[in-house]
């Protein structure tokens, strides 16, 4: 029974490939040793290859294949983390110690509240508002 529909393209497929034509020759001429288009005669012969040397390339071909086959993640990869330089490092440390020097005051702080709270009272008493005198308008 015929095939119905567009006839395959097989190793023609390359030649829309991006590539120099030496390697599109050769991945040609490798899949149709493949699909079994071609002895493996002709093939070393079109190449100039020796049997053991295709075989070879022919190993590499479908290994690099399929380790691009292999199931990935889903999305994009992460970002890589930038790479602190010294400068970075440095302002990092001195806000750090700010940070440090900050916490031991406000802990001390609180401990002088504990220890006198009458006068962390005095410091709260709240300042006298300042009275808006009413200006009286002369009528004429």
């Amino acid at each position: 029974m015929p095939s119905r529909g567009r006839p395959a393209q097989g190793p023609r497929l390359v030649e829309h490939l991006d590539g120099s034509a030496v390697a599109k020759e050769r991945l040609r001429v490798i899949l149709e040793t493949i699909a079994g288009t071609r002895t493996l005669e002709e093939a070393c012969t079109e190449l100039d290859l020796c049997r053991s040397a295709f075989c070879a390339l022919r190993s590499r071909v479908l290994a690099t294949a399929l380790s691009d086959l292999e199931p990935r993640p889903l999305g994009r990869p992460p970002a890589p983390e930038p790479e602190a330089t010294a400068a970075d490092l440095a302002a990092l440390q001195a806000e750090q110690e700010r940070l440090l020097l900050d916490l031991r005051v406000a802990h001390v702080r609180e401990e002088i509240r504990l220890v006198f709270p009458d006068l962390a009272e005095k410091d709260a008493v709240p300042r006298k508002k300042k009275l808006h005198r009413k200006v009286r308008r002369r009528s004429k």
